[in-house]
C-alpha cells in the first residue's frame, strides 16, 4: 500500500490501539494517534498535513467535531473516516460542512470497526488519488 499519513482521534485506548495495529496490518505505519483533541492538533502542528483523519464526531466532550472544525480551517486533511452511529441531522450538516470546505468523506464505520470495510475505504482513497485531474 502506498505511503498513508493517517490521525486517528479516539479516547478509549483499546480501540485506539486496534485502529493503529488494523492499519498497520494493511501496510499503513505513518500513524498518529491522539487521546484527546489537544493531542492530535500537536500531532499536526509538528508533522503537518495527514492524508486521512479517522474520527467520531459525536465524541461526549465535543472533542470529535472540533477535531472536524480544526482540520477545516487548517486544511490538514485530505479526507475523513467518521466511526460510530450520528444521528440523520448531524451527519447532513457534517457531509455539507465537509463539501464546502472539499474534504472527502471516505465513509463511516461502526463501532467495532472492521478490518474489511477500513480496508475498502482506503482502497478507495488511493485509487481516488491515482486519478488524473480532468480539466
Amino acid at each position: 500500500m502506498r505511503t498513508l499519513k493517517v490521525l486517528i482521534l479516539e479516547p478509549n485506548p483499546y480501540r485506539l490501539m486496534a485502529l493503529h495495529q488494523m492499519l498497520n496490518a494493511v501496510g499503513i505505519y505513518d500513524v498518529l494517534t491522539a487521546p484527546s483533541l489537544a493531542s492530535a492538533q500537536c500531532s499536526l502542528e509538528r508533522r503537518a498535513q495527514v492524508d486521512i483523519a479517522i474520527c467520531d464526531p459525536q465524541l461526549s466532550d465535543g472533542e470529535g467535531m472540533a477535531l472536524i472544525r480544526h482540520l477545516l480551517a487548517e486544511q490538514e486533511a485530505k479526507a475523513l473516516i467518521l466511526l460510530g452511529r450520528m444521528a440523520p441531522s448531524v451527519l447532513t450538516d457534517l457531509e455539507a460542512m465537509l463539501n464546502e470546505h472539499e474534504l472527502q468523506l471516505l465513509g463511516r464505520l461502526q463501532t467495532p470497526v472492521s478490518a474489511v470495510l477500513m480496508r475498502g475505504l482506503l482502497d478507495d482513497y488511493l485509487q481516488s488519488a491515482q486519478r488524473p485531474l480532468s480539466v
